[in-house]
């Protein structure tokens, strides 16, 4: 698309993801307007996410507002025009959420369209008038095989141009691009060590899984097996999190280190056990707590909760819905009386950003015990003497591979029929029973009240942002394309 005044090329990519149900709901909406030869309009009411260069601007829809024919001051099939009133609305709920605003309309008969002189010009206006309402705006005109996107830069008062855009959805499988729709084209032969998968799940699949950047919080245990089938079935980015150095008592569930690590950090060791089995992984090493990384964490496509308290459980459970990013949480637990096995087992929750529910309003996470791991040892030890927490210095919890690998290739499992699309029950959790041995399967359903997941939660809320105050000037109501 060639450029004019008015815009300027930015280098940067875009995104914009849509829930599924609300891509669903515009597209809809859209292809109605098309056999009626009128031009769609909606307006979605995002979060944000950028990469720490900000070479990368990824849009997460919250809301979509699309108005009624009431709500029309003009209707068309060159232009769509919404009252200044219906605006106010919208912006005064954008303004009080922190929310940026992507304005989104069709061409009649374009299945791959691109802006207008009237966009661009309305474009600019839209933008200036946000920019002092302190809201972000975008726009996108798209149809059934592309779409053109640009950003308001209030800075230089003009649009920019990214490098590449897409619109992907949040679907029961992961993340899917959906425009601009992908040709078949020539692809580099996939190696041969993965032969053998290839042939299960075919190619497309293993690109996919290949294309993967993995959060691993946690590489205790079931972490540290979770981290070696990722590895083998051919995941090449990794974020580790872990605060903890390796102890002699961890060797035993470890498969990634040996004596001569004793001390040393177990991301560091985990890296280079990565490296040697594949020289050309890329690693991200974060030694501390997970709550120190959620920038780094946001650039994963999953993450893999292997933790052992709540309070990272709770952290993990933001990170995923801020930026709807799935949450594969695992958790194994021993119950012994004087040396004697009463029960064993463990569990595997998915969590699915606007698909599934998610840990809390699962009732998956005791906020007591998260409490406690904010106490010092010194402090947790004394709770432990009273009874109140396991799994101190005092009380250390009984742990043993054979059980981390069985939830660790569950965990791993659901990732790889995420990536594969096959079909499967609708579930969403996992509970293992060692003893009988039994797999039961639920399904964590959404609730619309819940402070994180519901409507008014954290769902897609992005990055967090001081507080604005929407702006209550009255939008003029000219006809044209907004």
């Amino acid at each position: 698309m060639a450029t004019s005044k008015k815009q300027r090329k930015s280098g940067k990519s875009f995104k914009i993801i849509f829930p599924a149900s609300i891509y669903d709901q515009i597209t809809g909406q859209f292809k109605a307007m098309e056999a009626q030869k009128l031009e769609g309009y909606a307006l979605a009411m995002c979060g944000l996410k950028t990469d720490l260069s900000d070479n990368s601007h990824t849009y997460l829809v919250k809301k979509v507002f699309i108005p009624e024919k009431g709500n029309l001051i003009e209707h068309s099939s060159v232009s769509v025009t919404p009252s200044g009133e219906y605006l106010e609305k919208v912006l005064a709920e954008a303004g009080e959420s922190n929310s940026a605003i992507i304005e989104i309309h069709t061409h009649v008969d374009a299945p791959a369209p691109s802006f207008s002189s009237v966009d661009l010009e309305n474009g600019i206006d839209n933008g200036r008038f946000l920019k002092s309402c302190r809201i972000r705006f975008g726009m996108i005109v798209m149809g059934s095989e592309g779409l053109s996107a640009l950003e308001y830069d209030g800075d230089s008062d003009s649009l920019r141009v990214p490098e590449k855009a897409s619109i992907a959805v949040m679907t029961r499988h992961g993340l899917k691009t959906v425009l601009p729709v992908q040709k078949p084209g020539a692809t580099e032969p996939l190696a041969e060590v993965y032969d053998r998968q290839v042939r299960l799940w075919g190619s497309q699949s293993q690109r996919r899984i290949e294309a993967t950047t993995a959060g691993i919080v946690g590489l205790g245990g079931t972490g540290s097996v979770v981290l070696q089938i990722l590895s083998r079935i051919g995941v090449k980015k990794f974020v580790l999190v872990d605060p903890d150095d390796i102890e002699e008592s961890n060797l035993s569930r470890l498969p990634y280190a040996i004596s001569t690590d004793v001390g040393k950090k177990k991301v560091k060791v985990a890296a280079a056990h990565l490296k040697k089995v594949n020289k050309n992984a890329e690693i991200t090493s974060l030694a501390g707590p997970v709550a120190d990384f959620k920038d780094k964490l946001k650039a994963c496509t999953v993450i893999f909760g292997c933790v052992d308290n709540d309070l990272a459980r709770l952290t993990l459970n933001e990170i995923s819905l801020r930026y709807f990013i799935p949450l594969i949480d695992t958790g194994t637990e021993i119950f012994v009386t004087e040396g004697s096995l009463d029960e064993m087992g463990g569990q595997v929750r998915v969590v699915i950003p606007s698909v599934t529910g998610c840990l809390e309003c699962g009732g998956l996470i005791d906020k007591e015990q998260a409490a406690m791991s904010m106490l010092s040892q010194e402090e947790r030890n004394i709770l432990a003497a009273a009874g109140y927490v396991r799994g101190t210095d005092l009380t250390p919890a009984p742990a043993v591979m054979t059980l981390n690998a069985i939830i660790a290739s569950l965990a791993v499992q659901e990732f790889v029929d995420m990536m594969t699309e096959r079909g499967r029950p609708d579930y969403s959790y996992l509970i293992y029973s060692g003893r009988s041995p039994i797999i039961d399967r639920l399904s964590l359903e959404r609730c619309d009240t819940c402070p994180n997941c519901g409507s008014r939660g954290i769902l897609g809320a992005g990055e967090e942002k001081k507080q604005s105050r929407a702006c209550l000037k009255m939008i003029s109501e000219e006809p044209g394309t907004p």
